[in-house]
């Protein structure tokens, strides 16, 4: 393989990689239903 189809090969997999770490994160961290009407009933009191 020549060296520039490897690195678009490489930083084609990276990219889809570094996409799925951003997805799963946001996903974990998002604030869920439960916790926003929990921190708005905190704020009314």
């Amino acid at each position: 393989m020549r060296y520039s189809l490897m690195l678009q090969l490489v930083a084609a997999i990276s990219i889809i990689f570094l996409g799925n770490a951003v997805l799963f994160a946001w996903l974990q961290y998002r604030p869920t239903q439960e916790e926003q009407t929990r921190q708005s009933n905190v704020l009314s009191i």
